[in-house]
C-alpha cells in the first residue's frame, strides 16, 4: 500500500501501458483517474480498476486540449478533493511515417498528441500544487525512441527526444516546490497498438528476439517502474529517465545479427 491516501491521475489510460499502471496504482491504495480521448474504452478500464481499489473516476477527455484538461482536473478535485500523482502516458503510440512523404499536418498532429498534451497536463498539476503547497509527482512516458531511432517514426522519436529534455527542465524548475518530475523509456510492450502494428505471431516473435532478455514486456513492467516513481521511494529522484526495455537500448546489435551466437547455457 505504497500509495495508501494518494490521489492519481493517469492519461490515455483505457488501455495498455496506462491501464496497466492504473491498476497497479489501485493495488497500492491510490484513487485513481483513468482517462481516454475514446469513451468507449472506459468503462471496461474503469471497472477494472475498480476491482483493484475502491477508488475510482473515468473521464472521457483529450488531453491535447485545454478545455478538456481544465475539466479533467476539475472533476478530479471534485471528486477526491485533491490530487498527489500525475502519468502522462497519452499518446499516438506508434505514428508511421517516412521523413520524405511526412506531411505537415502529420508532423503537427503527433506533435501536438505527444508534447502538447504533456505540457497542458502538467502545468495544470504543478500549478495545483504550488497553489497548495504541498509536494507532487509527475510521471512522463518517453520511450527508447528517444535513445535510439526508429525507421519512418522521425516525428514521434522527435516528441519523445522532446520529453526527455522537457522532464529534465521541469524538474529543475519546480524543485523548489517540492515537485518531482521523472520519465519512464518503454522498450517493445504488448499492447493493443504493438499488437495492430506487428498483426502476425511470426512478428512478434521476430521482434522478441531482438531484445537481449528474450521477451517483450507487459504493462506490468511499466507499471513497476512508475510506482516507483510516483512512491515515497523516490523522494529523492528528479529529472531521471528510466529505461524498462529489456537492454534493448544498451545492445550495438541484435542478437541476430551477431556473428558469434555461441553461447554458455544460462
Amino acid at each position: 500500500m505504497r500509495l495508501k491516501d494518494k490521489v492519481a491521475i493517469i492519461t490515455g489510460s483505457g488501455q495498455g501501458i496506462g491501464r496497466g499502471i492504473a491498476e497497479r496504482f489501485a493495488q497500492e491504495g491510490a484513487a485513481v483517474v483513468v482517462n481516454d480521448r475514446n469513451a468507449n474504452v472506459l468503462p471496461e478500464a474503469e471497472a477494472a480498476v475498480a476491482a483493484q481499489g475502491n477508488r475510482v473516476l473515468a473521464v472521457a477527455a483529450d488531453v491535447s486540449n485545454p478545455s478538456d484538461v481544465a475539466r479533467l482536473f476539475e472533476e478530479t478535485i471534485n471528486k477526491f478533493g485533491t490530487l498527489d500523482i500525475l502519468v502522462n502516458n497519452a499518446a499516438w503510440a506508434a505514428p508511421i511515417a517516412h521523413f520524405l512523404d511526412m506531411t505537415e499536418e502529420f508532423w503537427d498532429t503527433v506533435i501536438t498528441t505527444n508534447l502538447k498534451s504533456m505540457f497542458l497536463c502538467s502545468q495544470r498539476a504543478a500549478r495545483f500544487w504550488a497553489e497548495q503547497k504541498k509536494p507532487g509527482s509527475i510521471i512522463n512516458m518517453s520511450s527508447f525512441g528517444a535513445a535510439r531511432a526508429h525507421r519512418e517514426m522521425v516525428a514521434y522519436d522527435a516528441t519523445k527526444g522532446g520529453i526527455e529534455a522537457a522532464t529534465r527542465a521541469m524538474a529543475l524548475d519546480l524543485a523548489p516546490w517540492k515537485i518531482r518530475v521523472n520519465a519512464i523509456g518503454p522498450g517493445p510492450i504488448l499492447t493493443p497498438s504493438l499488437m495492430n502494428l506487428l498483426k502476425t505471431e511470426e512478428n512478434i516473435d521476430r521482434l522478441r528476439k531482438t531484445v537481449p532478455l528474450e521477451r517483450l514486456g507487459e504493462p506490468a513492467d511499466i507499471a513497476g517502474a512508475a510506482l516507483f516513481f510516483a512512491s515515497d521511494d523516490a523522494a529523492f529522484v528528479t529529472g531521471q529517465v528510466l529505461y524498462v526495455d529489456g537492454g534493448a537500448v544498451v545492445q550495438l546489435r541484435p542478437a541476430a545479427f551477431e556473428r558469434y551466437q555461441k553461447r554458455p547455457e544460462a
